[in-house]
């Protein structure tokens, strides 16, 4: 832990901190513990799938935002978290919100309560989930961009129409 804190306290130099793994409860998952030791941990854990182990922090003044390590998690945390704040912290107009809006190939269900990033792909004019776990990068690599599944939505049907946004 001596090593991160030195690591954090050099890069606390910069406008923001993003670190990537050690936010959630394994046995090396530390980062939480350590964040709170040096500054205020404002949360730890969001209603998020995936990227539910997500931690924010201020450390004198600073924000740090401690990006789950799988890889599905991480960027999609990416393209709903961390890029609004940079857009903010920059002074940037928040990004578009476009995309396409298309027919679902099959029936998904979602978990409740959790706002969900699902990660698809369009074949054929119909969007396939290409979703497998967190830790399978090939969600990502599958995926050409992702819908977002509000958190009180738990099934979306075959022919449902849903917003893709593209990456």
């Amino acid at each position: 832990m001596r090593n991160l804190k030195t690591s954090l306290k050099k890069a606390l130099a910069y406008d923001m901190v993003v670190t990537s793994g050690g936010s959630s409860v394994g046995e090396k998952d530390f980062l939480s513990e350590m964040l709170a030791s040096v500054g205020e941990v404002k949360f730890h854990g969001v209603k998020l799938k995936p990227g539910k182990p997500t931690a924010f922090a201020v450390i004198k003044g600073k924000a740090v935002l401690g990006m789950p390590g799988y890889p599905t998690s991480c960027l999609t945390n990416g393209y709903g978290l961390l890029v609004p704040v940079l857009r903010k912290l920059a002074r940037l107009p928040p990004a578009r919100t476009g995309g396409l809006e298309l027919p679902m190939s099959r029936r998904y269900t979602s978990t409740i309560g959790r706002h969900q990033y699902l990660p698809v792909r369009v074949e054929h004019g119909e969007v396939v989930p290409a979703f497998k776990e967190s830790g399978a990068i090939t969600s990502m690599a599958d995926a050409e961009g992702y819908i977002e599944i509000p958190a009180n939505v738990d099934l979306v049907e075959k022919g449902d129409r849903v917003l893709v946004k593209f990456f």
